[in-house]
């Protein structure tokens, strides 16, 4: 059943006209049809119209579009929006590191996590081995769980090694 405002399939609004309006407002140069065709960006005011209509269903949107919306824009394109403003799922794993990573973040980084005062203290640079392993930790959140790692040291470890400094790698990789 189909009413002006809305889309109700099974008792439930999947979209609305106000959240079909804006889509076309905020996607409009993305959606236009023909060429060029311009990619969006997940984090742009269009992707995030988009995912205020329920699943992101671009169908429920095309079937409330007029007969001129539908020259007016590209019902291809509004479609695809579906899949490109999807956000990308978190990692399955979530703040749990190995002996493995905990022991490459150790040897990688041993000149820059060493617990003696030093005149010049010593900054890891994205792309060195410390750095690679750093990032292979795994992240909790959006932050990599150096934690994680500091968790795994052993009390030999933790006297041979600023834990500190091991928890503030991610701030120079």
């Amino acid at each position: 059943m189909a009413s002006p405002h809305h889309v109700v399939i099974s008792k439930r609004t999947i979209c609305t006209k106000k959240q079909k309006e804006k889509i076309l407002e905020k996607c409009n140069y993305f959606i236009q049809p023909g060429y060029p065709i311009y990619l969006v960006s997940r984090d742009s005011p269009c992707c995030a119209a988009v995912r205020e209509v329920q699943d992101r269903d671009m169908e429920c949107v095309i079937m409330m579009l007029t007969r001129q919306q539908k020259t007016q824009y590209s019902v291809k394109k509004i479609r695809a929006l579906h899949r490109l403003c999807e956000l990308p799922s978190l990692p399955k794993m979530i703040g749990t590191c190995t002996t493995e990573q905990k022991d490459a973040v150790l040897q990688d980084c041993k000149k820059f996590i060493m617990p003696v005062n030093q005149r010049r203290r010593l900054v890891p640079i994205m792309g060195q081995p410390c750095c690679n392993g750093v990032n292979k930790v795994p992240k909790k959140g959006v932050k990599i769980d150096m934690q994680c790692v500091v968790e795994l040291l052993t009390d030999e470890e933790k006297n041979h090694h600023d834990v500190s400094k091991i928890l503030n790698l991610p701030n120079h990789c």
